[in-house]
């Protein structure tokens, strides 16, 4: 790597910090909950070194309470993270001068924090993939350096009162989409997504609406606003 791209990455990491704090701080939540549904600290740790999905290994936990199988986990975790599909469109699009090679990379690094800062925090004039990698390897080491914590807090603290501590990934997403909310398409992607996801809920069990709800909507959407530009310059 050269000492350019180094230094976009140390970049990245330092301006990530502050919200690398935020995730330490939910991560601890994590581990706390991991081991009180089961988990050893091992397995806890692993889970995020491996899946790096904070909403996912919340879902998780309560499923494998229940018992639920690998595949069950694995069809959870599809539908959650089903939105990353919409943020990597965007992020190519930041980045569509780099090779399939850097995309990869890049991809491997995408989360809910790590989007927002770079597209409408304050890595959104920033365009190099070094510093993108900068602030998900913040991202990745506060993660999991806060779920070692909560874990071993956990485990070796029985007097730690847990309800409603699952409530911190829920207000973080709330933050982020508060924070995201500028035009009046914003607003009506919000509601509708809303709407479409209480509708489906009463129709199916499990994550679907979440799925339907987070992929259709937007989609839907920007296919009408691109149409309607379309018409309006022809």
């Amino acid at each position: 790597m050269s000492k350019p791209a180094v230094a976009e990455l140390r970049k990245g990491f330092y301006d990530f910090f502050p919200v690398g704090l935020v995730i330490f701080s939910y991560a601890i939540v994590f581990g706390i909950l991991a081991v009180s549904s089961g988990l050893s600290i091992i397995e806890s740790c692993a889970m995020s070194l491996t899946v790096f999905a904070g909403a996912s290994q919340f879902m998780a936990l309560p499923m494998i309470n229940e018992g639920a199988s690998v595949i069950a986990l694995m069809t959870m975790a599809l539908m959650v993270n089903m939105r990353h599909l919409l943020y990597g469109l965007n992020i190519g699009r930041k980045f569509a001068s780099s090779s399939a090679r850097t995309l990869l990379g890049v991809s491997l690094g995408i989360v809910d924090e790590t989007y927002a800062f770079n597209t409408i925090g304050p890595g959104k004039k920033v365009s190099t993939p070094s510093y993108f990698m900068g602030t998900a390897l913040c991202a990745y080491l506060t993660w999991n350096t806060g779920t070692l914590a909560g874990a071993v807090a956990g485990r070796w603290t029985s007097t730690l009162n847990v309800e409603g501590l699952d409530f911190a990934v829920l207000a973080v997403f709330i933050s982020m989409i508060g924070a995201s909310i500028r035009k009046w398409e914003d607003w009506i992607v919000l509601a509708a997504a809303g709407l479409v996801a209480m509708f489906v809920s009463h129709l199916a069990t499990g994550y679907w609406h979440l799925f339907v709800a987070g992929l259709s909507v937007p989609m839907a959407l920007s296919w009408y606003i691109t149409r309607k530009s379309n018409r309006n310059e022809t």
